[in-house]
């Protein structure tokens, strides 16, 4: 017993494969800004001298998959930690690595690498990811993008994959 129509089996497998090669892109790229974020806020502490590293480096990775705020936490996170442990002047050092890490991975990372990623237009990805956070919160933030880019990447395989149009009819 066949589950698609005859004939659309070869269509539903490449819009799988689409489907797959989107969402594998996405969590290449988004791993691939986050680890830029925590090697570049690990540097930054390191360089302070601030006790905590490894823990702090990996909150920073790990919010980094949580489109927005994520990283931007952990950076306070990393400041707070460094307040704490070597005073004022260290934490306003970090502040700046925080900045300057959240500014490259804003303005030139997360474009780049999740446009070449995801195959979708920045602004596509920034209404994306507004609406899922407005809809569903954190949850909806993060999976806007890939659900997007997934639908997007399958209705255009689909578009491009499609069957002519049957021939009119010549008996009239």
């Amino acid at each position: 017993m066949a589950r698609f129509p005859s004939g659309s089996e070869e269509r539903v497998r490449g819009a799988g494969r689409e489907a797959w090669a989107t969402i594998t892109g996405y969590i290449r790229g988004t791993m691939f800004v986050a680890l830029v974020d925590a090697i570049g806020i690990t540097i930054g502490l390191l360089a302070v001298g601030v006790p905590l590293v490894a823990p702090l480096a990996l909150l920073t990775f790990l919010g980094g998959f949580i489109p927005i705020v994520g990283a931007t936490v952990a950076g306070v996170a990393a400041i707070l930690v460094t307040l704490v442990s070597n005073g004022l002047v260290p934490a306003l050092v970090i502040l700046g690595v925080v900045l300057g890490v959240q500014q490259i991975e804003g303005h030139l990372l997360q474009p780049l690498v999740m446009r070449r990623a995801v195959r979708l237009h920045p602004l596509a990805i920034v209404i994306s990811l507004s609406a899922g956070g407005v809809l569903a919160g954190i949850p909806g933030a993060v999976a806007a993008v890939p659900f997007v880019a997934v639908i997007n990447r399958v209705a255009g395989y689909l578009a491009r994959s499609g069957k002519q149009p049957p021939a009119p009819d010549s008996c009239a």
